[in-house]
């Protein structure tokens, strides 16, 4: 009943596709989120929403490569672009997008987007960081926008196709208001969204005037179901026709389902985040844990073998900027008994705070190492903490908690700028710093190359954490469809990203 109430609705709306013209697709996933506003929704959970929802001036390939990594750039919102000077970017916008209102793009309306952004009393504090180089976005006309920086900014492409620089209706912003709108947004994405009941589902259907054409599938369903078993069932039983976040020891598993395949992409890094404030927590004593932990064996222990190893953190996908002959990360305990001798440890207790379940083995591998830094003479533990990531620098149980990388924006200036010189606990990070912007202003790639080279240095040898591998996101596909999951955890649906079978 409940379906055919729906199919009824949809034959109603005149700008959205008819759902008997195509199929409907159903994803299962594990997590729900606060706000769909994508200035807001910047984490995992949220990038598949303001992927199908929303469009940016610049957009990623991410199938220039078999990897589903691609970071060449193509045209989005905007049909080119050209570097005026070392500090301005002129952005032509393509003709004939409309808003899933039916209002037309306009220069006004890319401009807001950013500016509700970089506004600092607004709560868009996460995306500002990354946008707090832009000076100014000023409008030439109905088709064109200067983006001006303070200094020059060799990452400015990835910023522009950044989910957080998505564009959004000024109009429809300002008729709502920031709650509303964070609720039932108005994108120029293939698929509008129709309805979100936290813990339980969101809905879009496709938006037929959609500029690059009709998206192909009439309606996405993303299910909130938080436990495996539930998703993997569902998916089994036919529920669902995509399962997210199956756990290495669950894939063959899956695999054997009928009219059921698993596909992989490589997403972020593990990382953990050591407290430097604590007096005890010193350079040497941060060397040797990270020393005691053997990445190798969590690897095949816990991913299967499926992790990656790294050349220290950094990813293929940065191109010119990327050192395949760096050395990865050592496992050494002997030398890490060493350093903690010498380090002045007096048996402090170490505190390892993980989520539950935000990252797929996260607990797994929390446990693990505790284990492999108690086995070097370490007294530690793990907190089990759904506030993990709220532990202050001053709470005197805080040791260690784990997280990921951002790798959002394919670029070190995010990768290891924002994890390291940002996000971390590091208390002594100004030479990181310095380094960063100095980095993020070389428009030369040779030099850029060598700047970041010598932040890794700094960020081996300092310690404020590390990273263990680069993890695979794997998920269950109905054979219904010819469709793969892109890094970062993106979930793309238009049309050049899947069909039906």
């Amino acid at each position: 009943m409940f379906k055919s109430l729906m199919l009824i609705a949809l034959l109603a709306l005149p700008t959205m596709a008819s759902a008997q013209e195509a199929p409907s697709i159903r994803v299962a996933v594990p997590a729900t989120l606060a706000t769909l506003d994508p200035g807001m929704a910047l984490g995992n959970a949220g990038f598949s929403v303001s992927h199908n929802a929303f469009d940016t001036l610049v957009k990623r390939n991410f199938l220039s490569n078999d990897e589903y990594t691609g970071k060449e750039f193509i045209p989005g919102l905007a049909s080119n672009w050209e570097r005026q000077d070392d500090l301005t970017m002129i952005f032509t916008l393509r003709d004939g997008v409309k808003f899933q209102n039916g209002e037309p793009l306009t220069a006004d309306d890319v401009k807001f987007s950013i500016d509700r952004i970089l506004d600092p009393d607004s709560l868009y504090v996460n995306a500002r960081n990354h946008l707090s180089n832009i000076a100014s976005i000023d409008v030439i006309d109905d088709k064109t926008v200067k983006v001006v920086t303070k200094i020059p900014d060799a990452a400015i492409l990835d910023l522009m196709a950044y989910p957080g620089t998505s564009i959004v209706s000024k109009a429809y912003y300002e008729k709502v208001g920031f709650e509303s709108f964070g609720q039932q947004p108005i994108g120029t994405g293939p698929y509008k969204i129709v309805s979100y009941t936290p813990d339980q589902a969101l809905k879009f259907v496709a938006f037929a005037d959609y500029w690059d054409g009709a998206p192909p599938a009439a309606s996405l369903t993303f299910n909130i179901v938080p436990e495996v078993a539930a998703r993997i069932t569902a998916l089994a039983n036919g529920e669902v026709d995509i399962a997210t976040s199956i756990p290495p020891d669950q894939i063959a598993a899956v695999d054997q389902l009928d009219g059921v395949s698993v596909e992989s992409v490589l997403v972020n890094s593990h990382v953990l985040y050591y407290n430097t404030f604590a007096p005890f927590m010193n350079k040497k004593l941060r060397q040797a844990m990270n020393l005691a932990i053997d990445r190798e064996l969590l690897g095949q222990a816990l991913w299967m073998g499926m992790a990656k190893m790294l050349p220290s953190h950094q990813y293929a996908e940065w191109g010119p900027l990327y050192n395949a002959d760096r050395p990865g990360f050592p496992y050494d305990p002997d030398k890490a008994k060493k350093l903690i001798a010498e380090s002045g440890y007096k048996g402090e207790e170490i505190v390892f705070h993980s989520h539950p379940v935000y990252y797929t083995n996260g607990l797994a591998e929390a446990e693990a190492i505790v284990e492999m830094w108690r086995k070097v003479g370490l007294n530690a533990r793990v907190q089990v903490n759904e506030r993990w990531d709220a532990v202050k620098t001053d709470d005197p149980t805080f040791g260690a908690r784990n997280s990921s990388d951002w790798t959002i924006l394919s670029d070190p200036a995010a990768t290891i700028g924002w994890t390291w010189g940002i996000a971390a606990k590091w208390k002594d990070k100004a030479a990181f710093e310095a380094l960063a912007v100095d980095a993020r202003s070389a428009l030369d790639p040779e030099k850029r190359r060598d700047l970041y080279q010598q932040m890794l240095d700094l960020f081996e040898d300092e310690a404020p954490g590390t990273v263990l591998f680069r993890v695979r996101e794997a998920v269950g596909v109905s054979d219904k469809i010819d469709w793969h999951p892109f890094t970062n955890y993106i979930m793309d649906f238009r049309k050049e990203a899947l069909s039906f079978r």
